[in-house]
């Protein structure tokens, strides 16, 4: 327990601007070692002090192996993040498999955390996630909505770099389209009563990507 209030004091040195690298070790094993609410502390801890180059940061990688085959949603949940924020690019190969699973996970929190996780790895290296699009697919059509939401980050940056490669997907958007424009999504996702309206510019935007100088789905 002190050690957990000792590293949210660190935190806030490092947020004031002082810099706080001796800590950052004890940050890594209160993640791999303390009881749920340290090990939360400890991974934020993490997400604020290291980046995905730093060197410390292959010694969590073991850990968060550890937790994503946890059964505590928790515990899932916190790997998930900070796999979503920052992971050794060439540890990539040895987590995408857990990541994959977790498409499946009952819980649409995971399924959203994982599908968050997969866009990571697509900024960062998408030739290792070349191989799960149609898990992407299965994804938009999830029945959570914020499942397909998070999705929607992953479709719009590859259509960016492709959009004949997406064509087929165009009335799929549309139809969402019309579910968030006539309030079928959860009042949760509405914003001073307009319908999503950040998800309605990204499909927005997806759909004048696919349809830039090609109105033939449209029609």
């Amino acid at each position: 327990m002190q050690m957990k209030e000792l590293m949210v004091r660190t935190i806030y040195c490092e947020m004031l601007g002082y810099e706080a690298s001796f800590s950052y070790i004890h940050a890594i094993k209160l993640a791999q070692q303390g009881s749920v609410l340290e090990k939360r502390v400890g991974y934020l801890a993490v997400s604020l002090f290291l980046n995905e180059s730093h060197e410390l940061l292959l010694l969590l990688v073991n850990t968060v192996l550890k937790d994503l085959q946890s059964t505590n949603l928790i515990e899932v949940c916190m790997a998930l993040t900070v796999v979503s924020q920052m992971f050794p690019k060439d540890m990539i190969p040895a987590i995408l498999p857990l990541v994959e699973e977790k498409l499946n996970h009952p819980k649409e929190i995971i399924r959203r955390k994982a599908v968050l996780a997969l866009y990571k790895f697509y900024l960062i290296a998408p030739n290792q996630v070349q191989h799960i699009h149609n898990k992407f697919r299965k994804a938009l059509c999830d029945k959570d909505p914020g499942v397909m939401t998070a999705s929607l980050h992953i479709y719009l940056q590859m259509i960016q770099e492709n959009p004949e490669g997406y064509k087929d997907l165009t009335a799929s958007f549309v139809t969402i389209l019309k579910q968030v424009v006539g309030g079928k999504l959860p009042m949760d996702f509405n914003y001073h009563s307009v319908p999503a309206p950040w998800l309605q510019i990204q499909l927005l935007r997806i759909l004048s990507l696919l349809g830039k100088n090609d109105q033939s789905n449209f029609v």
